[in-house]
Order: structure tokens, then sequence, then C-alpha cells
């Protein structure tokens, strides 16, 4: 009773508080712990009850230092609320959790500063392997990461400079896929929303767009980028810019299907017939895109996908076996407002 009390008061139960309790030593209860076969039954079950009474959980932090191999990943992802983040992690668990590896999740809020501050700390653990869901990184955290010595995958959207492991779709040639098949319809007016978003994925997606309108031999200067949130209020207020600047307008891009659904809302409200005025097309194939009026024309990305394919590539290169680097394809999902 006393010791618990002394807990409350100081912090974590520590190893040798489990081997004050059962009245052995340290490195007998870290035995049993560790491979309870090479110790008796009757000593086991007095160490368990000390564990049980004290509530005393493992350093997994010290064991993995301590040890030479890691089961344990690092991910570092710009927000867990970006969509398609959570299916890709999904992904990653299918295949992952089941062949022992738990993943330590942590969020950068995309700012690249603090990605560095977490991967500073996270290298500091004998970690098995570290996954990222962004290709843009400051110098000391390439440099880090080149000097590991674990497999780094980015995961997500492919880069001509991956640091090792690179996984996911093309996003320039998802966003041609996109914009051609409104140049293919005959829509000479396009423009493009983007918001905000990482700057690597912007360029990709304007990469995209470019190759696409000058193939069409149509100018691609109709662009608005915002500084706000690619949702749907933003989409909403984007439009009035749009048609103030080009009212000649009769197709319009965007980056994500909120900021197409916001585009959408307002049509409605300014009595703006959608495809007949002005055709709308999203990007990602949301929940929100099946069920708008009307439903959107949008690019699907297999998000789970992407996450079980990278998890097997990653779980062969743990293991010194054959990976393949693989593209994942991105689908047009037409619908009818284009």
């Amino acid at each position: 009773m006393s010791i618990n009390k002394k807990r409350r008061s100081t912090g974590r139960v520590t190893l040798a508080d489990v081997a004050q309790l059962a009245g052995v030593g340290s490195m007998t209860v870290s035995r049993a712990l560790r491979t309870p076969e090479q110790v008796s039954d009757k000593l086991r079950e007095k160490i368990e009850e000390a564990v049980n009474q004290l509530g005393y959980l493992p350093n997994q932090a010290a064991s993995s230092l301590a040890s030479a191999s890691s089961f344990t990943i690092a991910m570092v992802v710009p927000s867990m609320a970006e969509y398609g983040c959570a299916e890709m992690f999904a992904g990653l668990q299918k295949i992952l959790q089941p062949a022992g590896y738990q993943i330590m999740l942590a969020e950068s809020g995309h700012r690249i500063e603090r990605e560095e501050k977490l991967l500073e700390t996270l290298l500091s653990y004998n970690l098995a392997a570290a996954i990222l869901l962004s290709v843009e990184h400051s110098s000391n955290v390439r440099n880090w990461l080149d000097n590991a010595s674990i497999p780094v995958l980015e995961i997500g959207a492919l880069t001509d400079s991956p640091i090792d492991m690179n996984i996911g779709i093309d996003n320039a040639q998802a966003m041609f896929q996109l914009t051609q098949t409104l140049t293919a319809k005959g829509y000479r007016n396009i423009g493009i929303l983007c918001a905000n978003q990482e700057q690597w994925i912007f360029q990709q997606h304007l990469q995209g767009w470019h190759k696409a309108m000058l193939r069409a031999h149509i100018s691609p200067h109709r662009v608005i980028n915002s500084a706000e949130p690619a949702n749907f209020s933003t989409g909403a207020r984007q439009l009035p810019e749009f048609l103030l600047a080009w009212p000649e307008l009769d197709a319009l891009v965007c980056v994500s299907d909120e900021l197409a659904c916001g585009v959408l809302y307002e049509c409605q409200r300014r009595h703006i017939r959608v495809p007949t005025d002005l055709a709308v097309v999203g990007f990602g194939n949301s929940d929100i895109s099946t069920v708008c009026q009307p439903p959107l024309t949008t690019i699907s990305i297999p998000h789970k996908e992407i996450g079980i394919r990278a998890a097997q590539a990653l779980l062969a290169r743990i293991n010194e076996q054959e990976w393949e680097e693989v593209t994942i394809a991105a689908s047009l999902c037409k619908r009818d407002s284009c």
C-alpha cells in the first residue's frame, strides 16, 4: 500500500519496484517478463502478482534501445484529419500488425520544422522503419534518414527524389487525366481552384493541369490558389472571384471534392446550372462526391490499397526480401457534374 502511494507522488512504476514487492532481484523480474519459460512457475506467479498489484508497464523505449531488433515503426503525417490518411493507416495496420509491428503515429501539422522536431525524437528509438506521408522535408531530416540505416517509406504520392522507398499515386498524371476529360468534352474556358495544401502537391497538380491544357492548345492562365483551407466554404467563396476575373468560365477543376461541393452550393445559390452553364470536377472521390447534387465527377484514390501495398513492400524490405516499387493507379469517376 505504501509503495502505491509513493508511485502516485513520484511517477512511473519501475522494474525495481516490482522486484522489491516480489522479493527478488531486478534481473529475475526482467527474465520473467522477457523469457518466462526460464523462471519457475512459483516465482513467475509471484512476479505476475506484483506486476498486477502495482500496474507495472514495461518501458518499451528502453527495451527497444537495448534490443538488437525492433518492432516499432514511426509514422509522421501532416494531419490524421486529412482525407485518405486514416484509410492509408488502416491499410498499413492490416499488414504490419499481424506481423508483430506497432506504428508510433505523430502529426506534423503541415509544418516542416515540426516534422523535424518529431523525427529528432523518434529516431532516438531503435526503429524498424520510418513512414512519412509527405515528400517535402528539411535538409536535416533528409540527412538523418539517409544515415539512419533503416527503411524509409514515403507514402501517398510519387516523387522524383525519394529518400528511400516511395509508393503512391502519380498526382500529376491523375490531374492530367481529370483535366483532359474536360478538354475532350469540348470545354475551352477552364479554370483550376487550389487551396491551402503542401507546396509539392500544389506543384504536382499544376504540372498535370498545364500538360493537359497545353496539349489541347488552351491557355492555362485561369488559376486561383487560395491560402484558405480546402473546404466547402472556401469553394463557395472563391467561385465569385473566378466569375469576376473570368466571366467566360465554362468548367472548373477543384483540387479537392470539398472545394468542388462548395462551388456546387454557390452555383445553386446563384442559379448557375451545372453542368449546362458550368462544369465542375473534384479530386479524391470522398463520400460527399456521390451524394451532392449533381453527383461529382472526380478522381478516385485507393488510399487503403496504397497502405496495404506499401506495408507489403516495407515488410519485405525489413525481412531483406525482394520488394516491388509500384505506382498505384488513380481512376476517373464520371458523374453528372460535367
